[in-house]
């Protein structure tokens, strides 16, 4: 069958899914007012036009409902507020409380007007019952940095980080 005819792929149709997919995101800005390492809060679960989530949201958390081995993406948004000195920000991801090794990316922030998105990614053996979350740590404080979320005029919310889970198995 040609593709024009087969819509099983196709968004808003009524597939079942064998591999599990999700896309998180936060519409708040998060700046640390510690050293300590903090988890980013996401806030929001994209609607799948129908289709069944299969990968769990409770309170902020991922939480694994199908067994396999994942790709996962994060991309949070980095700023600061203030101070022109050039400032880290860690980014990692953390698996049942536990820090995955190999999983950490930094970026240096120097000037306040300054905005980008670092991408995190990592592929994972992960099993049913599972939560996954995206930390991160700061240098510094005192500057403002962290995450932002950014409402432009006309335009959809930028969120301050979006997590998008894809199951390879």
């Amino acid at each position: 069958m040609g593709l024009r005819g087969n819509t099983a792929n196709q968004p808003g149709t009524n597939r079942d899914y064998r591999k599990a997919f999700g896309q998180f995101s936060s519409n708040k800005t998060q700046r640390l007012d510690s050293l300590t390492a903090h988890e980013i809060e996401l806030d929001s679960q994209e609607d799948l036009a129908g289709g069944v989530h299969t990968i769990d949201f409770e309170k902020g958390d991922i939480v694994i409902k199908q067994s396999g081995i994942y790709l996962i993406i994060a991309c949070p948004q980095i700023g600061k507020v203030r101070g022109t000195i050039p400032r880290w920000i860690d980014f990692w991801v953390r698996l049942n409380n536990v820090d995955v090794q190999n999983s950490n990316i930094r970026a240096v922030v120097m000037d306040p007007q300054e905005k980008t998105v670092v991408p995190l990614n990592s592929v994972l053996p992960l099993n049913r019952g599972d939560t996954l979350n995206i930390m991160m740590a700061v240098e510094s404080m005192g500057e403002g940095l962290g995450i932002e979320a950014i409402e432009p005029d006309g335009e959809p919310t930028i969120p301050s980080i979006i997590v998008t889970l894809v199951q390879l198995d």
